[in-house]
């Protein structure tokens, strides 16, 4: 069976208290919100927490590191969990089932993300480091201004009893290489012919470490990788499906490209397409498929530098990168689309949304966007419209809880994952709800005490309210046992038991909500006074 909370949220006002500065700031109830628990790890903190949409822990986890980049909660309700030294799963009631060392057992560390896969391994990034002689040698620039650069490379790992690990597959940008300065050279051709491949000297190099990887996800419907190129303001798709040996070449896998870019978007400059005025996407984030809900299949993304080039402002995406059974198409020697297909920027809690670094979106089965703003531990829900439903900042500092009306400093968490009611991972578990996180917080408590009535309204099937508009009485169809009228800001202003109407006479005119309990059966309906 499954065990959760009642969030059946079909109330329609707005009772949020401004003066609260952590946990649940903002919850507009005129709307209707993305069902389910919200995964956050503080990147100060070594616990990741799982909220409900009022803010309330319902699990929590303590790990190894205090420097995690990412949890995930697996289908079998375990999770887990990795920062660049450590990767961890634990069970539901926080038992370690298994841990690896990467210094161990890479003689490196990964960096910035994993990813799980259906089959029990994971992917993860790994610095790719290689000496300026030996990328001379595939034709990069002399004038090349340092001794090393760093390249990137994913490896899929197997757990292994309950801390050891296989590499079970591999892929390396640095076998996808293309330069038009030595023709003596491997990899030697048109940059602008060869789109699936990088371009060594793109930029003089852009530093020691010019791509940057700092997202990765998988689709497992087309069995391919996507990954985030920070410092290209770039993602790519790869090829899963190919073997270690294909992975390194151009052919091979069922799309049979090997693992060259089987597709790539944000900045056609980087493979001399385009313009700066055609750049998509700068210094971005979190990019993923939509694996619900009427966007299924197409991609999200975090730019933190506004549609690419405001320094300023970041702004959310969808694209749609019109595959056709995972194969993608080219116009003109570009990638399609040619521009996103949903975007949004604007202010949060009266600040333009602006993320520096890291930062993350997920859109989810009903349209919304979960928004994570890493700089300043911000996770916020809009809707399609663009409309702020739903303002949570994490109460966590160093880790240690804040107080209510406390700023926390260090509370940023690099991603958010919003998982719905039915998701498998919650089957047959039990909720080990703690209450919120921070001492206390107003909205929070309505948030409990409204949803914990809005727990079934099917007795109210039949249920008319009449006339709506009205002048002063508010009459029912049928006997209602009690009847509880709100204004706006949440303060109930009249009450009746036992009755099929209730006189409004005496109330301004405007709108209210009105509260019906039958036994345990409630609903929530607006009303106008006029």
């Amino acid at each position: 069976m499954r065990k959760i909370l009642f969030l059946i949220v079909i109330i329609t006002f707005n009772l949020t208290k401004a003066q609260e500065t952590v946990g649940l700031i903002f919850n507009d109830f005129s709307e209707i919100k993305s069902n389910g628990y919200t995964l956050f790890n503080p990147s100060s903190d070594n616990r990741v927490f799982l909220i409900n949409n009022c803010g309330e822990v319902v699990n929590q986890w303590e790990f190894e590191s205090l420097d995690s980049r990412n949890g995930y909660l697996l289908e079998n309700g375990n999770l887990l969990v990795g920062s660049e030294l450590t990767t961890e799963i634990k069970d539901w009631d926080d038992n370690l089932i298994w841990s690896i060392n990467y210094l161990d057992f890479l003689g490196t560390s990964i960096h910035h993300d994993i990813e799980p896969l259906p089959n029990g391994n994971y992917l993860v990034l790994v610095r790719d480091v290689y000496s300026k002689l030996d990328l001379i040698e595939e034709g990069l620039d002399p004038t090349y201004f340092l001794d090393t650069m760093v390249l990137d490379k994913i490896l899929e790992i197997e757990p292994v009893g309950t801390n050891s690990a296989n590499i079970v597959w591999e892929w390396k940008l640095f076998d996808h290489l293309v330069q038009d300065y030595d023709s003596s050279k491997p990899n030697y051709g048109v940059i602008s012919s060869n789109p699936r491949l990088w371009n060594l000297n793109y930029d003089g190099g852009q530093g020691s470490n010019p791509i940057h990887a700092n997202a990765i996800d998988y689709n497992a419907e087309l069995d391919q990788i996507v990954i985030s190129s920070r410092h290209l303001s770039e993602v790519f798709i790869i090829d899963h499906s190919t073997t270690t040996n294909q992975a390194s070449t151009n052919s091979g896998g069922v799309y049979n490209r090997g693992g060259d870019f089987l597709w790539r978007w944000g900045n056609p400059q980087v493979y001399n397409q385009g313009a700066a005025s055609d750049q998509k996407l700068g210094r971005q984030h979190d990019i993923k498929w939509i694996t619900e809900g009427p966007n299924q299949g197409k991609l999200s993304v975090f730019s933190n530098d506004g549609y690419g080039s405001n320094l300023s402002a970041s702004s959310v995406h969808i694209i749609d990168p019109n595959a056709i059974n995972g194969v993608y198409s080219l116009s003109s020697g570009t990638f399609l689309p040619q521009s996103y297909f949903w975007s949004w920027d604007g202010t949060i809690m009266n600040e333009v949304m602006h993320g520096g670094a890291q930062c993350g979106v997920q859109i989810m089965s009903n349209g919304n966007a979960l928004i994570n703003e890493s700089d300043i531990g911000r996770l916020s829900e809009i809707d399609s419209s663009g409309n702020v439903i739903w303002v949570y900042m994490i109460p966590v500092s160093n880790n240690s809880n804040f107080d209510q009306f406390e700023q926390p400093i260090g509370n940023g968490s690099f991603r958010a994952h919003r998982y719905p009611e039915d998701y498998s991972g919650f089957d047959n578990l039990v909720f080990n709800t703690s209450g919120i996180i921070e001492d206390v917080n107003s909205i929070s408590q309505e948030c409990i005490d409204l949803e914990m009535l809005s727990v079934d309204d099917t007795n109210f099937n039949i249920l008319n309210a009449y006339p709506n508009p009205t002048r002063d009485v508010l009459n029912f169809n049928i006997p209602i046992d009690l009847i509880k009228v709100y204004d706006l800001s949440g303060k109930m202003v009249l009450s009746k038991e036992h009755s099929e109407n209730i006189n409004l006479e005496n109330l301004a005119n405007g709108l209210y909500i009105v509260s019906l309990l039958n036994a345990e059966n409630s609903k929530f309906i607006k009303i106008s006074k006029k």
